[in-house]
Order: structure tokens, then C-alpha cells, then sequence
């Protein structure tokens, strides 16, 4: 069967990284929707440029697949907006996988799902829709990752660590064996997790300082 076309929303650095994967892979990309592109203008020459989020509409959803290139920040919502909009209207996001990613055949990833250069995704593991699994990122077996997470180049997951939905976690951060992280919580640079963190708190440091809840303590 052949496979439908891509259409990239975002034109910063991430939708750019998303359209060289797709490139080197030889998909059909009709376009990027970005009211401006700030990264990887060689890479969106000769592809239509739509302006406006309401251009995605000229396209019937059964014919077209979204790429998700709207990075992820903390306290930003516009990438699960703009997922969650769309999602409702039909449409479906692809999951795009680099060819350097070496991600287990007994491992499930959502709808959205983005697995970029160089990351490993062992068995076991099931990562939910529209979550980033960023450059370098190593996730041994067994892990579980909510919907629309992030995590940034460098993050390294020890076996059966349960991510819960809308977590950021930051650059270079490492997490021991079966630890949980509660949902909307950030985890800065480099933080080291020795212990499982509550729901909406703020890590940081390499001792891991936990803010949140009304909770100080090094993890």
C-alpha cells in the first residue's frame, strides 16, 4: 500500500530535524505550515510553505499525515493544542522513527510519537501519542512514557521507569531503576533521580532538589 504524504507543522529546529529524517527516508513531504521558518530553510526549499494552521483544512484528513514539528518547552502547551485540535477533527499524526534509532520490535509507541537520531527504545517499553523521545536519548526495558512528553537530547531511563503524562525532562538527565515521575512535572539539566518524584513538582541539580506540593527535599 502506498503511503500517504506528510505535512510538517512548525518550521523552527524540531520540524526541521523531523523533515531531514523524513528526507533521508524518502517520504513525500507536500508542505510546512509555520507562519515563518527560523531553521533548516535548505531543507524546506521547493516544499509548499502554508502560512496558517487553517491551510491544514484544504487537506481531507483520510488523504494527508500531520508531523508534529512544534518543539516542547515547559510550561508551553501549543504542541498537545495544536495535536489535540486536529486529533478531533480527524486527522492522524504520523510517528516518525530515524534510520539511526534502534528501537525494539517488542516496544509500543503511540500515534505521534517522535524517536529521533540515535536514541535506543528497548523492549518492553511503551511510549504514549505526541511524546518526543530527543537525540541520544537511551530507555532501557520495560519503560512506560505518557502522552506528551519530552525528552530532551542526552536523558538516559534504567529499566521500569514509569513516566506519567506531561513530563519534561531536561538535557543530560539520568534516572535509576523503577522510579516514577508524576505527571506535569519538569526535570532541569542534568538532575540525577534516585527516587520517585509527586506530580507537579519542579527537580533540578544534580542531588535532585524536588520543588512542589509544598515539598524541599534532595531526592
Amino acid at each position: 500500500m502506498k503511503s500517504k504524504p506528510f505535512l510538517i507543522i512548525g518550521g523552527g529546529g524540531h520540524g526541521a530535524a523531523l523533515a531531514e529524517i523524513l528526507i533521508k527516508q524518502k517520504k513525500n513531504i507536500v508542505g510546512v505550515v509555520a507562519p515563518e521558518l527560523t531553521a533548516g530553510h535548505i531543507l524546506f526549499q521547493g516544499m509548499d510553505h502554508f502560512l496558517n494552521d487553517d491551510d491544514i483544512l484544504k487537506f481531507r484528513p483520510e488523504d494527508i499525515l500531520l508531523v508534529n514539528g512544534i518543539g516542547s518547552m515547559p510550561y508551553k502547551s501549543l504542541r498537545e493544542d495544536v495535536y489535540n485540535q486536529f486529533k478531533k477533527q480527524g486527522y492522524k499524526f504520523a510517528t516518525v522513527i530515524a534510520d539511526s534509532a534502534l528501537v525494539s520490535d517488542y516496544s509500543i509507541l503511540e500515534c505521534g510519537v517522535q524517536v529521533m537520531n540515535n536514541c535506543v527504545v528497548n523492549v518492553g517499553c511503551k511510549v504514549g501519542e505526541n511524546t518526543i523521545i530527543n537525540t541520544s536519548t537511551s530507555i532501557d526495558h520495560d519503560c512506560i512514557i505518557g502522552a506528551h512528553c519530552h525528552l530532551a537530547p542526552g536523558t538516559t531511563l534504567s529499566g521500569q521507569v514509569v513516566i506519567e503524562k506531561n513530563v519534561h525532562v531536561a538535557t543530560g538527565v539520568n534516572v535509576i531503576n523503577n522510579v516514577i515521575i508524576g505527571h506535569n512535572t519538569i526535570v532541569g539539566v542534568g538532575a540525577n533521580i534516585t527516587k520517585s518524584i509527586p506530580s507537579n513538582s519542579i527537580v533540578y541539580g544534580a542531588r535532585s532538589v524536588i520543588k512542589g506540593l509544598g515539598i524541599t527535599h534532595d531526592c
